[in-house]
């Protein structure tokens, strides 16, 4: 009787193991975008979200590019002084790093849309400012696209003089501030089909 019992207690454990085993394998095939849409953590978008905040933090924090999430959405804050010259919508040469950092998490996360805003400063004509703040948002896109991540995810608009991070703009400071880009990324569950807004 103890001997079948010894047994049944190693077979019980054994298999155990294997299944844990298994899971454990499983897991590691997968990408964080299967983690966290998986069965259980699928309605947990939030979670989805906070994963590549904590990376673009990591990766981002020391370039002065800001990351913070508001709701249901993760922001990147890209300050005007690393992405385009004044009047300009040709990339600085010091935001091809930022971006090459940002790109493999959007492909890794690929369960996300991307809204990438266009920010001009306050000088000059209102129209020409949209205008500049529309083909920057177009550029960033562009870059992404080349990248590699699928055009349907992305969508670019010019915001303009509309949201203006210092209100006066007096100083080259400031407008350098205002003129920015943010990329707003937004999680999609795999199960509903993203809707190409690309612009």
């Amino acid at each position: 009787m103890t001997r079948l019992l010894t047994v049944f207690i190693l077979t019980t454990f054994l298999s155990a193991c294997q299944t844990t085993s298994d899971d454990a394998k499983k897991r590691m095939t997968q990408s964080p975008g299967e983690l966290t849409f998986g069965a259980t953590a699928g309605m947990d978008p939030e979670q989805y979200l906070f994963e590549q905040h904590a990376i673009f933090r990591n990766k981002l924090l020391d370039k002065g590019v800001e990351s913070r999430i508001e709701g249901d959405k993760l922001i990147l804050n890209i300050p005007g002084n690393i992405t385009f010259g004044v009047n300009s919508a040709k990339l600085n040469w010091n935001v091809h790093n930022i971006l090459n950092q940002i790109t493999p998490v959007l492909q890794e996360y690929y369960h996300s849309t991307i809204l990438v805003y266009g920010h001009s400063d306050a000088k000059g004509d209102a129209v020409i400012n949209q205008r500049l703040s529309e083909q920057r948002a177009r550029v960033i896109r562009d870059y992404f696209v080349r990248s590699g991540i699928d055009p349907v995810r992305v969508t670019a608009k010019g915001r303009g003089v509309d949201e203006l991070l210092v209100a006066e703009g007096i100083t080259s400071v400031d407008r350098s501030l205002n003129r920015r880009v943010t990329l707003e990324i937004t999680a999609v569950n795999r199960a509903a089909p993203v809707v190409d807004a690309a612009q």
